[in-house]
């Protein structure tokens, strides 16, 4: 256990924290891991109604930590951040996320896959895939048109440029804005309301809710895997990435 993912029960929630301020909460394969395994843990104890997943304040995550980009593409087609998707797209327990400040790339990405979430004021949205010269991932290219419509998915994808909360709250990505200092107790709320009710009927209604895109996200994931990929080993790419580096 390195310390950036801290993970503790309050009530009936299972709150997983991104603990990794020295690198405004870049994400590495090892953290994919222990977030993924918390929430399989989480969904596993009779006693959780919730899972709730945090930052810190002025930062959810500034995306994949690009280190493990270095080396190119994965030989067996096998990244970090894509075991977690597939932990929290299969979580039968409802999962929150409160998020402030940066929420960057995979930040944004797993967004999609939560049932609640809820947004600081001053929290900024981006996917820059093609800033980095990559493709759509995450079950994005399905997902984000279905959200927003293919324009403003067109927009957001193709352009790269970050948006604020009042934009996410418009477009659905959000459940609501909330002042800094209540986020993680709005989730927690939420978490409490949802202990109320019977654990089987939600577990139900969630995978009735995901059940009609499932398939879809499911080919569109392949479909994403398969280009990233492809990107990954091109020079143009990179080149990117190793003049991320050389720049810092």
């Amino acid at each position: 256990m390195n310390g950036h993912i801290i993970s503790t029960k309050v009530d009936s929630a299972f709150c997983i924290q991104i603990h990794r301020p020295e690198k405004k909460n870049a994400l590495t394969s090892e953290m994919y891991s222990e977030i993924a395994e918390g929430i399989r843990c989480g969904d596993a104890d009779d006693s959780i109604s919730a899972i709730v997943l945090h930052g810190l304040e002025g930062c959810f995550t500034s995306g994949n930590d690009l280190s493990g980009f270095r080396n190119g593409p994965s030989p067996d087609r096998i990244y970090p951040h894509n075991i977690y998707i597939d932990a929290l797209r299969h979580a039968r327990k409802p999962v929150i996320a409160a998020v402030d400040g940066y929420c960057l790339g995979i930040g944004t990405i797993m967004l999609f896959h939560c049932d609640f979430v809820f947004s600081g004021p001053k929290t900024r949205f981006s996917l820059p895939f093609l800033n980095l010269g990559l493709s759509p991932e995450g079950g994005t290219s399905y997902i984000l048109p279905h959200l927003v419509g293919y324009q403003k998915a067109a927009e957001i994808i193709l352009l790269g440029e970050a948006f604020g909360a009042e934009l996410a709250e418009r477009i659905g990505l959000v459940n609501g804005i909330v002042p800094v200092s209540n986020l993680l107790d709005r989730a927690l709320e939420v978490a409490g309301k949802l202990a109320c009710k019977d654990p089987v009927a939600i577990r139900a209604a969630k995978a009735l809710l995901k059940r009609g895109m499932d398939d879809a996200v499911t080919t569109a994931l392949a479909r994403e895997l398969d280009l990233f990929n492809e990107r990954m080993e091109t020079p143009e790419v990179r080149e990117t990435i190793a003049g991320f580096f050389n720049k810092k």
